[in-house]
């Protein structure tokens, strides 16, 4: 994406943008990379970001583990490592082996999480896993960054020749001191170091009583330093051993830096994967900030905004504990340009500054702050004409340089650029201006550029009205209470309230009445058509939002009511069922009741038996019967669901045995209306069939 003119990202404020991701940046490259995001040319490179930054997002919303990536800069350290014969220090050992330790901990992790994260993988999808690095200094350094005794076996003998040195120079030193303490020679702080050798601090009367070399005095001249006679030698020694100890050292160094030298690559390529992880977290950070996240992308010009908001000021109003509106608009090929219109501090500014920059973050890399359901798509270039400068002093050169930026919109605009420009046609004579604008307004739509115009010239709202790809919009402004509601309505011209405005603050209505009749009636008239069309329009919403809350309220309710009723219904059938088993049992038991009767009173038992085997008989017959007809009902009940799956109003049908056919007219419940040639029947569904 190009620019024009080239401070447009400044005017749309993404500068501050960029240092908000550098807020969240915890290494020094990743804030290099911060301060100098520009819009992604490669599509594909992108689209990728685009997914990397998606996915780290939804990584911290949901508390998801992700591996610590802050690392120390190594760019010393590769440096370094790209000049033959150089050597790497202590401490830039220390920073390689954390590093290639965090990288092969990420590297595990994404590449068991690759189809988790695929974007994400990307990044360290040509690195590989390796110890080699960390164990050839895990050799030679130990975890406090020391060089290990067991390094060499010269480095090992030097330190033990050295240690035991130091201790008997320790118990000589010892020894001197407590002889000098009891002749009280010494001052309270009886040791120190002067030019790196161990003294005594002798009073100064006493200087010449002790045996040993002066190596100086204090600044007053009270104390002297003095080196026994008796340590002098083994200091020497001592001294001569931490040469041979600093040698021995800086070769080890030196060949450690020559074995990690082939794997320089590899580490450079560490620091980069490690400087993109946490610079996409720091853009997924910012996301979480703004209520960011990733529109879903078109191939063709679309710039369509669910509930977005620019995203500076959503911060800033979050800080002040104040409500942001969010914009909703949409622009595509068949309504490529909006043109706002609307009275001052109503909001036109901030709309057309939102896309601007929504759209240089998207192409950035950037999630934006909108809704779900939003739709964006990628642009070519961006041109631009703020008009920020109002000075009086340079309105002559103010409007020669919007006419400047006009021509080569003119010039270098087409189906892939975003045309953002604030007052369009100020700057000179209204007549001539708006004349102009009218123009220019018409050779971009030709051009089918895209774009966002706010002006106040009543010509160029008019014009809109019948320009292909050009719609009216404006600033929802309340007109009893002359307060601006922040809000875009698409679809109408609004008007600039320069009266009532005016009015309200008290301007003499003589004076208002003067101006009136200054003006063309046609475009005062006009003005107060739009400010009445605007306030009818804005009663009307509030109607149509009642009613939606009423039918919402009446729906709830006709919900409410079809389920109690099929409750009550299904209880009722319940109740019957209930009812007619207790009358079957009842009438069971009368008859068992009968036959006990008969059995005490009757000589022939054989008799009683026969006729309680008939009763049970009859019994089973009715079960067997029930059953029967539950199941017929049920593969009534399916047949129907399938046949009302296939039937529909103006479907074909026919009887079954039957070859006339008809048109399905109306169904109801598990009914038809059926026209039959010049006969209408009502036929159960569960009899027809799709002819």
């Amino acid at each position: 994406m190009d620019f024009f003119p080239l401070d447009t990202d400044r005017q749309f404020e993404f500068d501050k943008i960029k240092q908000l991701v550098l807020q969240h940046c915890r290494c020094a490259p990743a804030r290099e990379l911060a301060a100098a995001i520009k819009p992604v040319k490669n599509v594909e490179r992108l689209m990728l970001l685009l997914a990397q930054c998606d996915e780290y997002k939804r990584i911290v919303e949901h508390k998801m583990h992700f591996p610590d990536a802050t690392f120390t800069d190594l760019s010393k350290e590769i440096g370094l490592l790209f000049i033959q014969g150089a050597v790497i220090g202590l401490e830039q050992f220390t920073n390689i082996r954390s590093v290639s330790d965090i990288a092969n901990t990420i590297i595990a992790f994404l590449t068991e999480k690759q189809k988790q994260y695929p974007a994400l993988f990307k990044i360290i999808e040509s690195l590989y896993i390796t110890t080699e690095i960390i164990d050839a200094i895990n050799h030679i350094i130990d975890i406090h960054g020391e060089v290990k005794s067991s390094a060499s076996k010269e480095l090992g003998e030097i330190r033990r020749d050295l240690s035991a040195k130091r201790r008997e120079s320790d118990r000589r030193f010892r020894s001197f001191i407590n002889d000098l303490k009891k002749l009280g020679w010494l001052r309270d702080n009886e040791e120190n170091f002067y030019n790196g050798r161990r003294v005594l601090s002798v009073l100064a009367e006493h200087k010449r009583d002790v045996k040993g070399l002066v190596h100086g005095s204090s600044d007053k001249g009270k104390t002297s330093f003095i080196e026994p006679y008796n340590t002098i030698e083994i200091n020497n020694e001592i001294a001569d051993l931490e040469q041979s100890e600093k040698r021995e050292v800086y070769r080890l160094l030196k060949q450690l830096t020559d074995d990690i030298r082939p794997h320089k690559e590899l580490i450079k390529n560490y620091q980069t994967s490690l400087t993109a992880i946490d610079f996409t977290r720091a853009k997924a950070l910012l996301a979480i900030d703004i209520n960011g996240r990733l529109p879903q992308m078109e191939q063709q010009p679309t710039i369509k905004l669910v509930n977005a908001f620019h995203p500076l000021l959503l911060l800033q109003n979050k800080q002040q504990k104040k409500t942001t509106i969010p914009l909703n608009l949409n622009l595509d090929v068949q309504n490529r340009i909006l043109i706002i219109s609307g009275p001052n501090a109503g909001g036109k500014s901030i709309t057309l500054k939102t896309v601007g920059l929504l759209q240089m973050m998207l192409q950035s890399g950037l999630l934006i702050s909108a809704a779900e359901g939003s739709v964006m798509s990628l642009f070519q270039q961006i041109h631009s004409d703020i008009g920020d400068s109002q000075s009086i002093e340079y309105e002559l050169s103010t409007y020669s340089s919007r006419l400047v930026k006009m021509k080569y919109f003119l010039e270098h605009a087409n189906r892939r650029t975003l045309v953002l420009i604030d007052e369009f046609g100020t700057g000179s004579d209204p007549e001539l201006g708006g004349a102009i604008a009218e123009v220019i307004l018409e050779e971009l739509a030709k051009k089918k550029a895209f774009g966002i115009v706010t002006t106040h010239y009543t010509n160029i709202k008019l014009i809109a009205e019948n320009l292909h790809g050009v719609t009216n919009a404006c600033m929802v402004f309340d007109a009893e209470t002359l307060q601006p509601k922040y809000e875009l309505l698409v679809g109408q011209p609004g008007s600039s309230y320069t009266f009532e405005v005016a009015q309200k603050i008290g301007l003499a209505k003589e004076i208002l009445d003067r101006a009136g009749k200054k003006i063309q009636r046609e475009k005062l008239k006009l003005n107060s058509m739009l400010g009445t069309l605007q306030k009818e329009k804005q009663k009307l919403s509030h109607h149509i939002e009642e009613l939606k809350i009423k039918e919402e309220k009446a729906l709830q309710a006709n919900q409410k009511f079809d389920t109690l009723t099929e409750k009550i219904q299904l209880k009722l059938e319940r109740d019957k069922e209930k009812i007619e088993e207790q009358t079957r049992l009842a009438e069971l038991g009368r008859r068992l009741n009968l036959l006990s009767e008969d059995w005490d009173k009757s000589n022939s038992k054989k008799e009683v038996i026969q006729k309680f085997v008939g009763l049970m008989t009859a019994e089973k017959k009715k079960k067997l019967e029930k059953i029967a007809e539950e199941k017929r009902s049920n593969k009534i009940a399916k047949t129907i669901a399938k046949k009302m799956e296939q039937i529909k109003v103006g479907s074909s049908v026919r009887l079954f045995n039957s070859k006339q056919t008809g048109i399905v007219e109306e169904i109801s419940k598990n009914k038809a209306k059926v026209t039959f040639g010049d006969i209408k029947s009502v036929v159960s569904i569960e009899n027809l069939e799709l002819e």
